[in-house]
Formats: C-alpha cells, structure tokens, sequence
C-alpha cells in the first residue's frame, strides 16, 4: 500500500473515467442509506473534478446540497451527504480554518439508544470533549503506524506516537496546540455552556483484580461459604434475641 502521504492527485482522469469511479460508488446509495463512503486513501488521490462530479451525481439521487467530512472517530475514512445526516444522535460537525471538516460523534451504543427512544432532554446530551494537541497528533498518524505494523496493538501505537511527540519541533507541536484551540472555539460557539466535567471516583468502572494463582473456582466456593457463615451467623443472633425476649431482657 502506498504512502498516502505522498498521495497525489491523477491528473490523467478524464469523465470516462469519473463515471467509472461514480459506478463503483453508486451502489452505496439505496433508500436505506444516503450517504457515500470513501476510503481515505482513494479520495487523496481523487482531483478536484473528480470530487466534484461525485458529489454532483449524489446531489442528483438525493435531491439535497452535500459535502465531504473527514471521519474524526478512528477510521482512515471520509463521506459524502447532506449536512443534515451528520448531526443526528448525537453527531457534530468541526470547522477548522484551512483543513476539510471533521465529523464526530459519541459511542455507538448511545447513538443507537438515541433512535429508539424519545431525544433526551438538552440537559441529558453529552458533549464530546475536545481533543488536546496531542490526541489530534496521534490520531492523524495512527493509521499510518497501523498500516506499517500489521498486527500491533493500539498500546503499543500510543507508546510509539507518544515517544514521537515527545522529540517533535517545538514548530509542530505549536501547529497542533493551534488546531485543538481552533476545535475547542467551535465546539464552544456550538456550546456556550459547555464545561469540562471530570467523572466523580464513584461514576468510574473499576476493575475486579484477582490474584493470578487464585482459582476462580475456588473463588466461588470460598465466597458462597462465606455467606453461609454470615446466614448461620445472623439465624444464631436471631434465636438469642427471641430467648432474651422470653426471658423479659
């Protein structure tokens, strides 16, 4: 696979072509889904007329105006719809000045539950927390490592970008503190309210450790007896009761 990186624009492209592009991506679209997918690799290579025929054909299924958003939640992809399929259950749009926009979203799970059941109250909706410097920097690269790597794991890709940034110029470092600030102005335009909340220690899921030579098995059993004892416990204090009782204490 190439570089993206050095990924440029074919400019051999001509409409043959374009509607040989726009037949294989064409089936993509269907009453059930309005939305067209590109691997991020391919549409680096695409010109600006080729995105722009794609879009104009879509434009014609959909009857609606659309745009190009870069998937800002882990894949190396990018999509093309209208601007109205982004923002629901919970999805939201990022404007950085000079770079294509970023579309974002919250956990699957809630976006499902959010097309199931009634919207939640504006004071139920979560807002997604702006990533830092570092978070963008590591996200633009992260594929990149993976697809060198096959079969690292994301750890083991966060230890390696997070020794990059560490010996990165001051110059890039700058260039991504400058992006998070410019992500962290539009969500704030979006959501003048919003405030960082970190979760209170009882909210946090904390793992159950047990030792490695410890038979779960036994584990099991040990606990059981153990509430055996409690119940044998409580029957004895029960009938000491009751004999105080008979015996006017």
């Amino acid at each position: 696979m190439a570089n993206p990186i050095n990924m440029i624009p074919n400019p051999q492209w001509n409409a043959t072509d374009y509607e040989a592009i726009w037949k294989g991506l064409e089936a993509q679209v269907n009453p059930f889904s309005q939305i067209l997918c590109l691997e991020g690799d391919f549409f680096r290579q695409l010109d600006g007329a080729a995105k722009l025929f794609i879009a104009r054909k879509l434009m014609e299924h959909v009857q609606e105006s659309v745009l190009y958003v870069n998937d800002g939640n882990g894949p190396d992809r990018v999509y093309l719809g209208a601007p109205r399929h982004f923002v629901v259950g919970g999805g939201m749009i990022l404007q950085i000045s000079g770079y294509a926009p970023y579309w974002i979203r919250r956990s699957a799970s809630k976006v499902v539950t959010a097309t199931v059941l009634a919207p939640p109250s504006p004071k139920d909706i979560k807002i997604p927390r702006p990533p830092n410097a570092y978070i963008l920097y590591r996200k633009e690269r992260h594929h990149h490592v993976k697809d060198a790597n096959p079969g690292i794991t994301n750890n083991e890709i966060s230890q390696i970008l997070g020794k990059a940034w560490n010996m990165e110029s001051n110059d890039v470092r700058q260039k991504y503190k400058d992006m998070s600030q410019q992500v962290k102005q539009a969500l704030l335009e979006k959501h003048p309210d919003y405030q960082y909340k970190p979760r209170r220690p009882c909210e946090r899921r904390r793992r159950r450790r047990t030792s490695p030579n410890q038979n779960p098995k036994q584990s099991t059993s040990r606990n059981a007896a153990t509430r055996n004892a409690a119940i044998s416990t409580e029957d004895t204090s029960t009938a000491t009761g009751d004999t105080n009782t008979a015996n006017g204490f």
